[in-house]
């Protein structure tokens, strides 16, 4: 079903390459992209985490650690808490931002797709604020706005892209407080027409989009990010992540395919 619906939408595997401009293409490898994944089920969080003090610092010692308290599957889940002043930085429109966010890896995707999957839980007695908050993000190297944010404020979920200029935002369902939520991403990297993006919540796709994805000017690099980035705000704020991977299909990043007793 998910392969069918990238069809109807554009972005199917068979053309992935087909409208490509030489300066996309050029250098691009053909070879499928790299697949990391994370069941937060070990003793430490997987090696191709970039570590917490990385470029200007992603999260802090503390902020991140596994845990017992949820988990989508298995025994442990991410449980990721961001207090006032973690990685604080100058955000837009004079504002202060501050971060805890695990990032996956810096990997060149000019002229490809990525599939991200992840499962993620906010607690039932999570502050509900009207300040941004981004529970996800993709960016493209050097260039300081997220291509793609999965977005939660003021209770609103939704989801926004931003390239070349352009910018779109879906409204997503609901996030059920203190239920697991299932995310699936799907990211064709082109500063043509032919990019594309397609969000699944919990099995249902909630966004498509076909246009640019990246800046011809940016390197060709893309990096993914989960965790909480935030306006500045004396209130902590935690939320639960599992079951996370960066590949190549639907089934192959599926939340669900974690579980054993899903039924989707």
């Amino acid at each position: 079903m998910a392969f069918l619906a990238a069809l109807l939408c554009g972005c199917g595997r068979s053309e992935q390459h087909a409208d490509l401009s030489q300066n996309d293409s050029e250098g691009a490898s053909r070879q499928e992209v790299p697949v990391v994944r994370d069941g937060f089920e070990g003793v430490a969080l997987a090696a191709f985490w970039l570590p917490g003090n990385y470029g200007s610092g992603l999260h802090t010692p503390d902020a991140i650690r596994l845990t017992t308290n949820f988990a989508r599957s298995g025994a442990y889940a991410a449980q990721i808490t961001i207090h006032q002043g973690d990685i604080a930085a100058a955000g837009d429109a004079d504002t202060t931002v501050e971060r805890d966010e695990l990032d996956s890896g810096h990997y060149r995707l000019m002229g490809r797709e990525a599939w991200y999957g992840f499962s993620f839980l906010i607690p039932k007695d999570f502050p509900i604020v009207d300040v941004r908050l981004v529970i996800s993000s993709c960016k493209q190297s050097d260039v300081p706005r997220p291509l793609t944010a999965e977005r939660f404020r003021a209770g609103k979920h939704t989801f926004t892209i931003e390239s070349q200029g352009r910018k779109e935002t879906y409204n997503l369902p609901d996030i059920p407080l203190g239920r697991w939520v299932d995310l699936v991403c799907r990211s064709r990297y082109s500063t043509n027409n032919d990019g594309c993006v397609q969000v699944w919540m919990n099995g249902r796709e909630v966004v498509s989009y076909k246009g640019p994805l990246g800046d011809p000017n940016a390197k060709k690099a893309f990096y993914h990010k989960i965790g909480l980035y935030r306006d500045r705000m004396p209130e902590p704020m935690t939320i639960y992540f599992d079951n996370y991977t960066m590949g190549n299909s639907y089934d192959e990043v599926d939340p669900a395919r974690f579980d054993p007793n899903s039924r989707r």
